[in-house]
């Protein structure tokens, strides 16, 4: 087997570990991936879990040190070992069992940034963790924009305990809630701050067209570069083609 379908066959491993859960009724999520440029694949990656009763869904948006086909490997196992913890651990002490996980491998480029999402889906509420991940975006259909989330903390792999400050809301129907990872906003000639306001507009001009197929138009947006991407959204009230307002544009 030569190296392409080798790196094409773990890619596939990692993605069927990705997929989400069927969300009840009143929900909808969606996502798209875009490898380093030159790549179709990379490290980025989503670990999900929907509890027995379907009422508490999970979510880990992890972007693993490199891109490329050099970071399907690590990105592999250490989607593996997330599979196994989002389940049996404490959603609070989640990041942490992870880090202590990045911190017993033998590399010293064991290293990622995580966003960690949990959402009561029959209240709408949620709590937001994040390990060195950019901000997530939360869509208020009021005005009809893109407000920056307040979680923030250090990245998986670096310290003994991770700093973790987190956030919380709750999402009414017709909110959303948009996860990232650093390849999207992030570039050599750009700031990471004017990085997330063009985030904030595309995404806005994304979900005002139509819900459906947002993600995929985000990230057809995005310049191919360096780094891996990736976009996710879950959402509230999932009418295929919710048109926002349209004020102010």
């Amino acid at each position: 087997m030569d190296d392409h379908a080798e790196w094409a066959r773990l890619r596939d491993r990692l993605l069927a570990r990705g997929r989400m859960p069927v969300l009840p009724d009143g929900w909808a999520h969606q996502s798209a991936m875009l490898g380093a440029e030159g790549y179709e694949y990379g490290g980025d990656f989503i670990v999900s879990d929907l509890s027995a009763d379907g009422r508490l869904l999970q979510m880990i948006l992890v972007d693993v040190c490199g891109s490329g086909a050099s970071a399907v490997p690590a990105a592999l196992q250490f989607a593996g070992a997330l599979e196994s913890l989002i389940a049996a651990v404490p959603e609070d002490t989640l990041l942490l069992a992870a880090n202590g996980y990045l911190q017993r491998q033998p590399s010293d480029e064991s290293i990622a940034t995580a966003v960690q999402v949990v959402l009561e889906l029959d209240t709408g509420a949620y709590r937001i963790r994040s390990a060195g991940h950019p901000p997530a975006l939360r869509w208020e259909p009021g005005p009809g924009r893109w407000e920056t989330d307040n979680a923030r903390g250090t990245a998986l792999g670096v310290s003994d305990v991770p700093e973790v400050v987190p956030s919380e809301g709750s999402l009414a129907p017709g909110e959303a809630l948009l996860f990232y990872t650093d390849g999207v906003v992030e570039s050599r000639s750009a700031d990471i701050d004017d990085g997330i306001d063009w985030l904030r507009r595309v995404a806005r001009e994304a979900v005002l067209d139509c819900w459906e197929g947002a993600a995929e138009r985000i990230i057809a947006q995005v310049d191919r570069g360096d780094d891996d991407r990736a976009v996710l959204i879950v959402r509230r009230d999932s009418a295929p083609c919710d048109i926002g307002d349209r004020s102010g544009i």
